[in-house]
């Protein structure tokens, strides 16, 4: 990826109508060298104005628009025509005077429609008309010049600091969901898409924006700044008048806090696990299942995502191809444990709630895994009961994250439903270290301290426990592997 230059102007009006001499002389440069162009439009005051900018320019009809393809790289998720779409501005500013310019060469996100009910559709119907202009092995063109304006919160897009959409991995275009700014639907190009560019060109102005200027330009890590993901292969420039420079110089690092005192622990491991999330991207089925979860009004208590990729990287190590859940909730951990599977591997999964079972059931088949899960109903100890005396082909990992009142009784169980060497993950045992209290009232501290005891005398198990903290809190999980005897 390319390293940033930073162009600086005195006001918004001058960066208006410097982008668009820029982006013009862009054009006929590129022209000469290739076609068609792939130019990808943004909206936002300062983005509008500079299309505007465009359209006034005498040089607009020097640029061959026959051979350029328009492209949004988001768009909020409304009727066609309606005055907050970003096509809708972009079309009166400009598109719609450029008599040149072959209406099939302008591509809009889907509009909210009969047809188009969802931003999941029309984040999918644009994903296959990104495809049918990407090269091989890509999944969007590589776009000469995308366009891009920055939120005060040092949004790119519809991509937004804290959430999931920051993350997927795998697709060009994600739907997005309880936008901070309204409206709460939109469509977003992904950073798998963006970071194909060429060249990425963010724009911004205003006091408002410097501190998020600063923190893209020191490099603050993505998922606290998008803006600083936003990058082309070639090129990337950002274009800013100089009250959006105020907080520091461009590039300048950002000075580290002196200490951590009167921070927040949890805010701190929460920050930390999203730095680390890098390793753990979520495509689109995984940030779906953790929505459907929340939509669904179910417990937050699924695995991170770095717990999740643990969970993945375990089936893996141990050449899985039978898992055993206990406790399924949305399906988010049951995801990254199928993934991990070879095709003929199979997750039997336990779950109490119909209702959860039913949601996690539904995300498995959007996700197309659904074929792999077995999702059983009904309380786990009766579930496991059933499964012994069926006699089923012995399991290579186990995941329980149930009840903790009846740990014992389940990993008892289970130790019959294993194979030898097979690897079974207990979650949420230090219960924030309470479990050394041995008077501690609550009964799924009690749960876990009879399930440590019962183990620590079983020869059936060799066991560890490892203490965590992260964007879960402090808590940890308890790693067993079944003996041979």
């Amino acid at each position: 990826m390319s390293r940033r230059d930073v162009v600086v102007h005195p006001d918004a009006t001058v960066l208006a109508e410097a982008v668009a001499a820029r982006l013009l002389t862009r054009l006929l440069d590129l022209q000469s060298h290739r076609s068609p162009v792939h130019v990808v439009l943004t909206g936002g005051t300062v983005g509008i104005a500079s299309l505007a900018a465009v359209g006034r320019s005498p040089l607009r009809d020097a640029v061959d628009w026959s051979g350029v393809h328009v492209w949004w790289g988001d768009e909020r998720f409304l009727p066609a025509g309606d005055a907050d779409r970003n096509e809708t501005q972009a079309r009166e500013a400009l598109l719609d005077g450029l008599d040149a310019l072959p209406p099939e060469n302008v591509h809009p996100m889907p509009a909210l429609s009969d047809d188009v009910p969802t931003p999941e559709a029309s984040a999918a119907a644009y994903a296959r008309t990104l495809a049918e202009h990407a090269p091989p092995g890509l999944v969007a063109p590589r776009f000469d010049v995308t366009l891009f304006g920055m939120g005060p919160d040092g949004h790119v897009a519809s991509l937004f600091p804290g959430h999931d959409t920051v993350s997927v991995t795998g697709v060009a275009t994600v739907a997005v969901h309880d936008s901070p700014k309204p409206p709460p639907l939109r469509v977003s190009l992904t950073f798998d898409a963006i970071r194909a560019s060429r060249e990425v060109w963010v724009v911004a102005a205003g006091a408002e924006k410097a501190p998020a200027v600063a923190s893209a330009l020191a490099g603050s890590p993505v998922a606290e700044t998008p803006a600083a993901g936003a990058l082309g292969t070639e090129r990337t420039l950002w274009l800013v008048d100089a009250a959006a420079t105020q907080d520091a110089a461009p590039g300048a690092p950002t000075a580290a806090p002196a200490s951590d005192e009167g921070v927040d622990p949890l805010a701190r491991w929460t920050a930390v696990d999203t730095w680390f999330e890098q390793l753990a991207p979520q495509d689109v089925a995984l940030v779906d299942a953790a929505h459907s979860a929340r939509e669904a009004g179910l417990p937050d208590i699924a695995v991170s995502a770095l717990q999740g990729k643990l969970l993945h990287l375990l089936a893996h190590g141990v050449g899985a191809r039978r898992v055993l859940e206990l406790g399924t909730l949305g399906g988010y951990s049951t995801l990254w444990l199928a993934r991990a599977l070879p095709e003929d591997g199979r997750v039997v999964t336990l779950e109490i709630s119909p209702e959860h079972a039913r949601v996690a059931s539904e995300t498995f088949a959007r996700a197309g895994v659904d074929e792999r899960v077995d999702v059983l109903v009904g309380p786990a100890t009766e579930t496991l009961a059933r499964l012994t005396a069926d006699g089923v082909e012995p399991f290579d990992l186990v995941f329980v994250d149930a009840d903790k009142q009846t740990l014992a009784e389940y990993v008892d169980t289970i130790a019959d439903l294993v194979r030898p060497g097979a690897l079974v993950v207990v979650d949420n045992v230090v219960r924030g270290g309470a479990v050394v209290d041995p008077r501690h009232p609550d009964e799924r501290v009690q749960g876990v301290q009879r399930f440590v005891a019962s183990v620590a005398q079983d020869a059936r198990w060799d066991a560890t426990v490892l203490q965590t903290v992260g964007s879960k809190g402090y808590d940890g999980f308890a790693l067993l592997r079944r003996t041979d005897r």
